[in-house]
């Protein structure tokens, strides 16, 4: 007999989901409903998509075209806490409720209507990185190259703090933008929702409880405030992994160059011998194809690519040499 299983959120994540379940019908399960927040609230998540179409490919799935895609009913809703919602979800019988990115926080009175049986899938490794801000962050801490997993865990009245029932391993890639990060974790979804749900139908298993002391929560970041790059404060390293950390699919990480806003959206950082902090933020000098050089505390930044208002301009255009960036 086939299981019913409701999702609350929006991404590819529940594409990825519901196709792996497609693809592997033996298992007994099928998604029968998804529940997400109001399409008003999507938009800017839409517009990022569409801006960089190119760079997201299948990850940048628009939530409402289950109805099309999979003939799978969606729902709109402010509160998946509310009565309605909880009444129109127990409507389909779910054996489970699982949330993919939903943006309300499950609260008490839906844990108690489904009880033992809602669960969160969240691809960074649990507790550390919990709430929905990662990707930057994991580049900010220096995770790049580094063995991280996603997993699938019960929800309780805490913020991502629920036992542990299935873990999908990936590596950090080197130098990435949060959009490549953002893949890999998303691709853990096809092998969470598998795994998690044989390890429920297994009644010997036991879910893996997580240690507090481990745990991390970071706020989310916003690069139009974030994003600015303070050459006098932070040292070349540092300064790099905040260009990359804003990067794609964001608009980078910014500063002026008089009264130009840029943001740098590719850099690199070369260790050296050391400038003095009266020149950190000197456009100092360039090399063979034009990148400008820039002063930082432990070396310089080459500046690979930039751009005004989303557009890519050539750096000849705007930098100068001899000016400061701030």
């Amino acid at each position: 007999m086939i299981k019913n299983i409701v999702l609350l959120g929006h991404g590819a994540g529940i594409k990825f989901i519901i196709q792996s379940l497609l693809d592997n019908p033996k298992l007994g399960f099928k998604v029968v409903a998804v529940v997400t927040h109001p399409y008003a609230e999507h938009k800017s998540d839409l517009e990022m998509i569409k801006s960089r179409f190119e760079m997201y490919g299948e990850y940048g799935y628009n939530v409402f075209n289950v109805k099309l895609d999979f003939n799978i009913d969606i729902f709109e809703a402010i509160d998946v806490n509310s009565i309605e919602i909880i009444d129109l979800i127990k409507g389909y019988k779910p054996e489970y409720v699982i949330s993919v990115s939903c943006r309300n926080i499950i609260k008490s009175n839906f844990l108690n209507e489904f009880n033992g049986s809602v669960l969160n899938i969240h691809t960074t490794p649990l507790p550390k990185y919990r709430g929905g801000a990662s990707d930057s962050w994991m580049i900010l801490n220096g995770e790049w190259g580094n063995e991280l997993y996603g997993c699938m865990h019960f929800i309780d009245t805490g913020i991502d703090s629920g036992d542990i029932v299935a873990k999908s391993f990936y590596t950090v890639p080197n130098k990435c933008y949060p959009i490549q990060l953002y893949k890999v974790r998303l691709d853990t979804f096809k092998m969470l929702i598998l795994v998690g749900l044989k390890n429920l139908s297994n009644n010997s298993f036991v879910a893996e409880k997580q240690n507090i002391e481990e745990m991390t929560v970071f706020p989310r970041l916003k690069t139009k405030i974030d994003g600015r790059l303070n050459f006098e404060k932070y040292n070349g390293e540092e300064l790099e992994k905040l260009i990359y950390a804003f990067g794609y699919p964001h608009e980078g990480s910014f500063c002026y160059c008089g009264v130009d806003k840029v943001n740098i959206l590719e850099a690199e950082f070369n260790r050296g011998k050391g400038f003095h902090p009266k020149c950190y933020g000197l456009i100092f000098g360039k090399d063979s194809n034009s990148n400008y050089k820039v002063a930082v505390n432990g070396g310089y930044i080459l500046i690979k690519k930039i751009e005004i208002n989303s557009h890519e301009v050539e750096q000849k255009n705007i930098f100068r040499l001899g000016k400061f960036l701030n």
